[in-house]
């Protein structure tokens, strides 16, 4: 309560944004999760944040089993941008905001 409005008002927004994505099922919530949480990160020079320091951030998400569909699905909507090493392709190396929410 001793928070400034703007601050009160983006947390009633935030908390209303995530419930709203609840009701689109487990999916939408974690694309939601993913989406937010990248558009708070700090990215690199080069605009990127790496996916360990994301899945630390997350790290109540499962990898393979939440956050990486979750990634995947964003990628695909134009999202974001992932780039992967040739070491191991199917795992995001670094992710590129392009949307913020």
């Amino acid at each position: 309560m001793r928070a400034a409005p703007a601050y009160q008002r983006a947390a009633v927004y935030v908390a209303n944004y995530a419930t709203a994505l609840r009701k689109h099922g487990s999916e939408a919530y974690a694309e939601g999760v993913v989406h937010y949480a990248l558009s708070r990160m700090r990215a690199d020079a080069d605009g990127f944040v790496s996916f360990t320091r994301l899945r630390d951030i997350l790290c109540d998400m499962s990898g393979s089993g939440t956050l990486v569909p979750a990634l995947l699905r964003l990628e695909e909507a134009g999202v974001i941008a992932i780039t992967r090493t040739q070491e191991a392709p199917p795992l995001p190396d670094r992710v590129q905001l392009r949307i913020p929410l």
